[in-house]
């Protein structure tokens, strides 16, 4: 008797998420973030102001840098273990799957090599557009700078790792199965990418985001994992890591003059990219995951709403504060 009533109290999980979870993680992703950035920029004022230095002296430190970046990463696991635990969801309804075959492997490690050498060119391109309309652009890692096999390695960790295991939890765990609940899968998958834009608040990091978004989303669907869309955002982060090491050392870079036969390689490579995922699609994945999805019936809810209108707002100052050079 005793038995039985303890599992009557015994709290109930859910093993799913569903589109409120969604818009609610992706509000406290968008300000928690900003909260922590707003505490490191008045330290790193005071600092400045106490050196008689300029803030840029200070956040462009790795002192700075280092103790950001590890907060930002604690923060989204923080977020997605209370979450979680407060709302009563089970952690497997991110589809953690790590036993998956070893050819699918191969395949998300292939995906995010071809993610940076099949859109990078086309970003370049959209750079080069916004800097001719005079947009601040900047170039190169806007962190650290792997000028030695040290920050290398620190650079691995803080910019390739970190962000494939918090980012993913997030965008493509709780926010793009909580969408799946209310929306078809390639709306989910869409409207997840750009919430996943419009989360890195700037002009110039909105493009690749919303592709390469949109590309972890559909193999998390395809292969049932989360794991696959950490391999090809760690694999993608890593090259990019890997190549602004290379030129620091070596000189060698992939960047390409500008001129008219680049605009039409960057365009023709994104569609060979494209194409590529397509026949992926088509001939290896033959049928989607046929993993259950508890749908809902309710209206959106509110939160996806206001979620969006706080992330389109505080895209729009950062943007135009950097316009103007505030």
């Amino acid at each position: 008797m005793k038995e039985t009533q303890t599992n009557i109290n015994k709290p109930t999980y859910r093993k799913f998420y569903n589109d409120e979870d969604s818009g609610r993680v992706f509000l406290i992703s968008l300000i928690a973030p900003f909260l922590v950035a707003l505490l490191f920029s008045l330290v790193a004022n005071s600092i400045a102001e106490s050196r008689g230095v300029e803030n840029e002296v200070i956040t462009s430190s790795i002192g700075y840098i280092i103790p950001y970046t590890i907060c930002n990463f604690l923060l989204y696991l923080g977020i997605f273990f209370v979450y979680n635990k407060i709302q009563k969801v089970e952690f497997s309804a991110i589809k953690p799957k790590i036993k998956m075959k070893w050819h699918v492997y191969v395949i998300a490690i292939a995906v995010g090599v071809l993610c940076l050498f099949g859109i990078q060119y086309f970003i370049s391109a959209v750079n080069n557009g916004l800097g001719a309309l005079g947009y601040p652009l900047e170039k190169g890692l806007t962190t650290i700078n792997p000028t030695n096999w040290g920050m290398y390695f620190l650079s691995i960790l803080l910019l390739a790792i970190f962000p494939a295991i918090g980012e993913e939890l997030l965008f493509r765990g709780m926010i793009l199965q909580g969408l799946r609940s209310r929306f078809k899968d390639g709306h989910a998958v869409l409207i997840a990418a750009a919430m996943f834009a419009l989360m890195h608040g700037n002009l110039q990091q909105l493009v690749y985001p919303f592709i390469l978004g949109t590309i972890m989303g559909w193999i998390v669907l395809r292969t049932g994992s989360l794991i696959s869309s950490m391999v090809v955002h760690f694999v993608n982060n890593f090259l990019v890591v890997t190549f602004a090491f290379i030129e620091n050392m070596t000189g060698f870079s992939l960047a390409l003059g500008d001129t008219w036969w680049f605009y039409l390689l960057a365009i023709g490579l994104l569609a060979v990219t494209m194409g590529i995922c397509y026949l992926i699609d088509r001939f290896y994945f033959k049928h989607k995951s046929g993993e259950e999805v508890e749908k809902t019936s309710h209206k959106t809810s509110k939160y996806i709403y206001i979620s969006f209108a706080v992330s389109i707002l505080l895209f729009l100052i950062v943007t135009v504060t950097k316009i103007v050079g505030v």
